[in-house]
């Protein structure tokens, strides 16, 4: 059965509800262009039913394929329906999985729990869950657009979620709004949550989907969850009138859930909308990667010939259009007024004649700290940056700058970090 080709698969027990995910699943292979895979599992103990099985799924293919879709019928054999297509699925890895659900459902009542929802946790490719899947018969022919609610957690993860998110475009045209849900407040985090946060994290969704899928979204959701953040991601999507919601899954299982609350398995239960769970284990293939823009830059520099050498990279590295900061750490006690003045000149002085032709004209921050690396992590998250720039080499008489203080800031900083050392290092 494995092939190099990439394919849909999509379950059915030949219920309504399975026969409508089935039809979606072929307006998707279609648009595609990948092949589809209709899948039923039959006990190997009920030899009519398996020959009744195998008969009623070559007339579903026959069906699927006439709206354009190159459908194949596959038959399994297993006494728990759920394991035996997991099974089928680790095996020959397609690219989607597309299931049908509805609450007491036939569907659902294929193994203990629900089918649906422990194949979309389970399963090592992304899975399609449709409640609805009648949004996405005029999707794509008429011109209709699918608009797509991304959850996204600011991790790693993310980037998969929206890596999938690009692939499904290829079937039709997709509204994407991202949508990032914070923990609950407790009290010594209070004074955290300020408008400048609320942008700063808009800006990281903005520039996560910027570099994943290459477009500038009109609408970037960020709300703080007064309980389970999956009720929150569920309020986003009725509000913006989404038709899917897309989560990652860490794909946890038995005790694990006790402790780690998932919000992918509560949007299954009980959104009542179409899900889509992506795997946050996914490869990533570099080949398909959209190159970055860094339009946020910050740039850190103690005013010794090495540390002034980063400015100029920093400026070039900014994307056309974009800001760059540039930012001197000085002690507390040592900045008066007079000397604050003369820092912020000296700044202005460092910036290159050539970044008038190519960014906006950069900010200068002097910043008092007893910490350089603190300072200079903490204004990136301020600024938001796109990209670090930094100093750094073992010797000389800028060490305790460009030694420790580099070193800190790559141990502390979740960001891209740029290094500059002297050729000679």
């Amino acid at each position: 059965m494995s092939s190099n080709r990439p394919a849909l698969v999509c379950a059915t027990d030949f219920s309504e509800q399975a026969c409508l995910a089935a039809g979606a699943a072929a307006k998707i292979a279609a648009g595609c262009s990948e092949p589809l895979r209709v899948v039923h599992v039959s006990s190997p103990r009920d030899t009519t039913g398996r020959v009744e099985g195998q008969g009623r799924l070559e007339l579903e293919a026959r069906r699927l394929s006439v709206g354009g879709a190159v459908a194949e019928a596959v038959l399994l054999e297993g006494n728990k329906p759920a394991d035996t297509f997991l099974e089928y699925l680790r095996a020959e890895r397609p690219s989607l999985v597309v299931v049908g659900s509805q609450t007491q459902g036939v569907v659902d009542r294929w193994a203990l729990g629900s089918f649906s929802e422990h194949v979309a946790e389970t399963s090592p490719v992304p899975t399609l869950v449709l409640r609805n899947p009648a949004v996405l018969s005029d999707w794509g022919w008429s011109g209709r657009t699918l608009k797509v609610l991304a959850a996204l957690d600011l991790q790693a993860g993310s980037e998969a979620v929206l890596r999938w998110v690009k692939e499904m475009g290829r079937a039709g045209p997709i509204e994407l709004v991202p949508c990032h849900v914070r923990p609950p407040a407790s009290p010594s985090a209070a004074l955290a949550d300020t408008p400048d946060l609320q942008q700063q994290l808009q800006r990281e969704l903005r520039k996560l989907v910027r570099d994943q899928v290459a477009i500038d979204v009109s609408e970037a959701i960020v709300v703080q969850s007064a309980g389970e953040p999956a009720d929150a991601v569920i309020e986003c999507a009725w509000r913006v009138h989404a038709d899917l919601v897309v989560v990652g899954t860490h794909r946890r299982h038995g005790i694990s859930r006790l402790f780690h609350g998932s919000v992918s398995r509560r949007l299954l239960h009980e959104a009542g909308l179409n899900v889509a769970c992506v795997p946050t284990s996914t490869e990533f293939d570099p080949r398909g990667a959209h190159i970055p823009e860094y339009r946020r830059v910050l740039v850190a520099t103690d005013f010794s010939p090495l540390g002034n050498a980063a400015i100029p990279f920093a400026c070039g590295a900014c994307s056309i259009g974009g800001l760059v900061r540039l930012v001197h750490v000085a002690k507390p006690s040592r900045t008066t007024p007079p000397v604050r003045e003369e820092l912020h000149s000296r700044l202005h002085d460092l910036i290159p004649a050539e970044t008038g032709a190519r960014c906006q004209p950069p900010d200068v921050v002097v910043l008092e700290h007893r910490s350089p690396a603190a300072a200079i992590c903490a204004e990136a998250e301020r600024f938001g940056a796109d990209l670090v720039c930094l100093s750094s080499h073992g010797l000389g008489a800028s060490t305790a700058f460009h030694g420790s203080v580099a070193r800190a800031v790559l141990r502390k900083i979740r960001r891209p970090v740029l290094i500059i050392r002297r050729p000679e290092d």
